[in-house]
């Protein structure tokens, strides 16, 4: 059964990655290059199997493979390459493309419209994005060109206090689910966030996946369901849409890093892309990705700058619906739905 792992532990039968993580113990790693503590990490990574664990054998260590990531990921945040646009600036003085410094947020809430196996999903929404999307729907949160003022729509985001909201939420809902615009930008602050948290509940990272393979690895052990957004099958879609380079070979490759864990893969159909995106990410999947479900998404409008382009400019048409879905029995996916 897919997603039998997160359903267990949506019902505290097993417990969280980021849970285990907290009880692997690690050498101190204080002075090390960044060089160092990637050799540790993965070293680690390597020979820890997370399903040996169990609630009779664990027991908080310090320090453990959580610290070593939120050390890592403090280290890049002042070197900024958590996506591939690899900006190497320093954010606590510096905006690299996403133009984020510290996080902010917009919302969190208990959310009812994701797919059926997530709700009532805590879902956090974090402000700005890596991506500048013609068609984002959520624009008003995700292109934030932020200053040196705190943006109306914004909340400034405090791990050790998220961490209390997530307790709290956690009687009602049945994971935790970082969002956006991205979470990539906040990577650091998702993690500061795990590190205060001590209720047991699965990590959603709920992403356009655009990260570099630094990235992938400080999620590795950490997230319990990615739940992706693949919008283009082609590196031109992407750049001329999203303004990102080398979208497919990017977004690909970190699908195939986590071919082996739980995935739900979002494609939002949108029209005249059919032939150029559809078809080229359902083949993808069908080809390398036998664990993930995928969810196919016909509610595409055009917002935001989306009625300027020419061939997004419309909603879909029936003809275009039930192509994809001939599309989506064509390649033998596993469907799930909202």
């Amino acid at each position: 059964m897919k997603l039998e792992r997160y359903l267990a532990v949506s019902k505290d039968l097993v417990p969280a990655k980021f849970i285990i993580a907290k009880c692997i113990e690690v050498e101190e790693f204080d002075g090390l290059e960044i060089n160092e503590l990637w050799k540790i990490h993965n070293k680690i990574l390597k020979k820890v199997d997370f399903d040996d664990f169990d609630f009779d054998n664990l027991e908080y260590m310090k320090p453990n493979l959580l610290d070593l990531k939120v050390e890592i990921a403090k280290r890049i945040f002042r070197n900024c390459h958590f996506c591939e646009h690899r900006c190497y600036v320093n954010r606590e003085f510096e905006r690299g493309f996403c133009r984020i410094k510290e996080s902010y947020y917009s919302s969190e809430f208990l959310h009812l419209g994701e797919e059926r196996v997530l709700v009532p999903s805590h879902t956090i929404f974090f402000c700005g994005c890596n991506f500048k999307c013609v068609f984002c729907q959520n624009w008003d949160i995700s292109q934030v060109y932020f200053d040196e003022t705190i943006p109306n729509n914004c909340i400034p985001y405090n791990p050790k206090e998220m961490a209390k909201i997530i307790e709290y939420r956690r009687n009602y809902s049945k994971n935790v689910n970082f969002v956006g615009g991205d979470p990539t930008p906040h990577l650091l602050s998702i993690l500061k966030t795990l590190s205060y948290l001590n209720r047991n509940i699965p990590v959603v990272w709920n992403s356009n996946m655009y990260l570099t393979v630094e990235g992938m690895y400080l999620l590795k052990g950490i997230v319990d369901v990615y739940l992706t957004d693949f919008k283009f099958g082609n590196n031109e879609c992407g750049k001329r849409l999203s303004k990102v380079k080398n979208y497919f070979d990017i977004v690909g490759r970190n699908h195939l890093l986590i071919k082996d864990e739980e995935v739900i893969i979002r494609h939002l159909v949108m029209p005249n892309h059919l032939d150029c995106c559809t078809d080229k990410i359902f083949e993808f999947i069908s080809k390398n990705l036998d664990n993930a479900v995928v969810n196919v998404m016909f509610q595409y409008r055009p917002e935001y700058k989306a009625k300027e382009d020419p061939d997004i400019n419309r909603r879909l048409t029936y003809d275009e619906i039930e192509k994809a879905l001939e599309l989506a029995e064509k390649y033998n996916l596993d469907l799930i739905y909202d």
